[in-house]
């Protein structure tokens, strides 16, 4: 069996996860802890996400146009979008959660507040206020569980205390390359003016962190990947890019205790091998070059706090072992179907006909189910091939065509017993 993909190996367990019973569960503690604050969650889209969570565990039918009736959007349209996007604000509340259970920060009450009154979701939400003010909790949340003392209470966005510095964390949320300077700059501004020198005999450093997914990805929507790993590169690569930008910044200009500036994305992914939805939280650091000896001790000490990130949740189902198919059992009366013009033109990469990528180029029907295969797919199917062989198919029209066929049928479904 070929590789799912030349650089990437096919995956042979199930990823990691929690079950649904456990995000109804986190739903319901956060609801609880925010209900003991004294603000009201009824009709809100925490009660909404718990809602549906419940439902899922309960293996109940689900109508979401039912419980989010407010949503219009084309985003939302299959089991799957909802799905998705709801994972993004679910995990996202669980994270901070995680939080929560180790340290209760001075100031929550009136952050917890602006959360509640959010839209149902990120990419639907017109006032930026709630989401600005739940990124911040994410950020605290690493501080929270590592063992810092937190406030959230002054205009710094985070105040975050070690047994021996303190961190003054300004957050962003960046929407568009037009918003890159100008937020930095202002975060920067607003650590200049708020950081004293010492806090409570504690040198003092400060941090900027940005959530820049919409930056990143302009749809504010989701992410696909052939494997977990191919899912994590993209983010990455997305991150390096705007690295390299903010880079040029005079972010830490003249000021080395201004230590760090994090760049994160939060977006939930597809991942195709094995089947899986889930949330991807990734990060990518820019440090003060130009730091001092207690500086770099600073930013040792801060990137510990951000490996909370690989802190297992003990509840974690753990993987279990996948077996990849070693062929396939074609059976009587199976039909096959190619675009054989369509075929040509992508075998021999000449475009000479435009096509879509989603365009279907052939389709296979077995056991009363039929499968379409689209250009993409053969396009990642014929990077594979070697040269000779994929110049016959290229000049051929013939049934040697169906090997393209049993190759993107084997590159969809990789793994025996796979649902088809």
């Amino acid at each position: 069996m070929s590789e799912a993909n030349t650089s990437y190996r096919l995956p042979e367990e199930t990823l990691p996860g929690i079950s649904f019973k456990d995000h109804a569960a986190d739903l319901r503690a956060i609801k609880e802890f925010i209900d003991t604050l004294g603000i009201k969650t009824h009709n809100t889209r925490i009660a909404r996400y718990l809602q549906y969570f419940d439902d899922l565990a309960e293996e109940r039918e689900i109508d979401e146009s039912k419980i989010f009736k407010n949503v219009n959007d084309a985003r939302f349209q299959s089991s799957l979008d909802w799905h998705l996007y709801l994972l993004r604000e679910t995990h996202e509340l669980m994270w901070i959660l995680r939080g929560l259970k180790k340290h209760t920060p001075k100031g929550i009450e009136s952050k917890i507040e602006k959360i509640v009154r959010g839209s149902d979701f990120a990419a639907l939400d017109t006032n930026t206020e709630s989401r600005d003010t739940q990124f911040e909790l994410r950020i605290a949340s690493y501080f929270c569980q590592t063992g810092c003392t937190v406030d959230l209470s002054t205009d710094t966005d985070i105040i975050a205390l070690t047994d021996k510095c303190a961190f003054y964390v300004e957050c962003k949320r960046i929407a568009g390359s037009r918003n890159l300077k100008d937020n930095f700059a202002k975060a920067k501004d607003q650590i200049l003016l708020r950081m004293p020198k010492s806090h409570d005999g504690k040198h003092t450093y400060g941090v900027i962190a940005a959530d820049v997914t919409k930056l990143g990805f302009t749809h504010n929507g989701l992410t696909m990947g052939l494997t977990t790993d191919h899912a994590r590169d993209i983010i990455q690569d997305k991150l390096r890019e705007i690295g390299q930008k903010t880079s040029t910044l005079p972010i830490f200009t003249g000021r080395p205790d201004i230590i760090e500036c994090l760049l994160h994305i939060h977006i939930p992914s597809i991942i195709t091998h094995p089947p899986a939805t889930t949330t991807r939280f990734s990060s990518y650091s820019l440090h003060n070059k130009k730091s001092n000896r207690k500086s770099r001790s600073a930013i040792n000490a801060l990137h510990a706090i951000f490996q909370a990130s690989k802190i297992i949740d003990d509840r974690e189902i753990p993987p279990t072992k996948l077996k990849i198919r070693k062929s396939i059992d074609i059976p009587a009366g199976t039909a096959f179907h190619l675009e054989q013009e369509l075929i040509t033109s992508i075998l021999s990469a000449t475009r000479s006909q435009a096509y879509e990528q989603n365009a279907i180029v052939a389709s296979l029907k077995m056991n009363n189910l039929t499968h379409e295969f689209t250009a993409s797919e053969l396009e990642t199917v014929i990077k594979r091939i070697p040269a000779a062989r994929l110049h016959q198919l290229a000049n051929s029209e013939t049934t040697d065509r169906i090997e393209l066929i049993l190759e993107m049928f084997a590159q969809r479904y990789p793994y025996e017993n796979s649902p088809h």
